[in-house]
């Protein structure tokens, strides 16, 4: 029966939730050592959005091959971030601290929970940016900001995506060995609407013709 051909839907389905496995895997090991999680998240996302959402090549190598592309380039730029975060974290322990003595308006909680939001999506926007466009890490940087501002209605489902995933593990743990590469396999419907509208009309032709020769195979 066609339906249990490696084509068909039933064995296409069970390649997906493999390959989702396989990447939410990849990812986790990658992320153990700290400081190698900002090109982690730039290999997932590429592979992702290449071989989860167009069916071109393969989970395990095409993330091997980014992440080793990407490692110096993304690295420096990660330790930057994770610095702003910890700052920010020390910030939300002293103000929380602070607030149940009575010390500090409870309200100040609110602007760390911005704070955190902001660097949250700065970094979403970020490392898959760094995934797909070559640039210097300055100008990485600055324009995630310009996209998570001048988008910023996709900037707020990137954040409902986010705390949906992260509110599904919290309750099911053990959907930790799908759900990152499914966030970023959903992310990417978002995030490439954006990038194609910043890809010159040859980019974008190149990449349609790419992902209909994956599909016709």
């Amino acid at each position: 029966m066609r339906l249990f051909n490696y084509d068909g839907g039933v064995m296409r389905s069970i390649s997906k939730f493999t390959d989702c496995i396989t990447l939410s895997l990849l990812f986790l090991v990658s992320c153990l050592p700290v400081f190698t999680i900002g090109t982690a998240m730039t290999a997932m996302y590429h592979t992702a959005n290449k071989v989860l959402r167009h069916d071109r090549g393969y989970v395990f190598r095409d993330y091997i091959e980014s992440f080793r592309e990407n490692f110096k380039q993304t690295t420096p730029v990660w330790l930057i971030a994770l610095a702003l975060g910890i700052l920010l974290g020390a910030d939300g322990a002293i103000i929380s601290f602070y607030a149940r003595k009575g010390r500090m308006p409870a309200e100040l909680g609110i602007v760390f929970l911005v704070g955190m939001a902001v660097w949250f999506v700065w970094i979403s926007y970020l490392f898959p940016y760094m995934a797909r466009f070559e640039n210097t890490r300055k100008r990485s940087m600055k324009n995630a900001i310009l996209f998570a501002t001048v988008h910023f209605p996709m900037t707020v489902l990137l954040l409902a995506l986010a705390a949906g995933t992260g509110f599904l593990m919290y309750i099911f743990p053990f959907l930790v060995i799908m759900l990152p590469a499914i966030y970023s396999w959903v992310q990417s419907f978002v995030l490439e609407w954006i990038f194609r509208k910043y890809m010159t009309e040859e980019e974008r032709r190149l990449e349609d013709e790419k992902n209909r020769k994956a599909f016709d195979d």
